[in-house]
């Protein structure tokens, strides 16, 4: 059929835009875990339930494509304590992969990842890190 794509390209196209995501969010990750106070912010957290932790500047917004919201404390199957955030798509002129991810997944209030963060635990960068793989295995 003429305009339609294969049922191979459209597995490919979807390979590399879930590549290029998962690329993307641990980049995200890296550039956190570089600024100690942003760090910070994860383990203690100020933001109030459904707002932005990460990041806070407009320039960030824009050149990261995404945000880390707070969700609040819940405690899981395990009985303790995790501080939630979820992983957002910004709105406006953002990187093409975090772009056709959000249009194709319900706009800036779809989750992307969800983290947990176990409640008073000390800012550590392979805690923060491993939290942000963990999350990933959701996509």
């Amino acid at each position: 059929m003429i305009g339609r794509p294969s049922l191979t390209s459209l597995i490919k196209r979807t390979y590399n835009t879930m590549g290029k995501l998962f690329k993307t969010i641990v980049g995200v990750g890296k550039v956190i875990t570089g600024r100690p106070a942003d760090l910070k912010k994860f383990f203690n957290p100020t933001a109030d339930r459904g707002k932005t932790v990460w990041p806070k500047s407009q320039a960030d917004l824009l050149r990261y494509g995404v945000r880390w919201d707070y969700d609040g404390v819940i405690t899981r199957e395990d009985g303790k304590e995790y501080h939630k955030y979820q992983l957002q798509p910004n709105a406006g002129k953002i990187p093409s992969t975090i772009k056709e991810w959000r249009d194709h997944n319900g706009g800036t209030h779809a989750v992307i990842a969800t983290m947990y963060i176990e409640r008073g635990t000390d800012p550590d960068d392979e805690t923060f890190e491993l939290a942000v793989r963990n999350s990933l295995e959701e996509l």
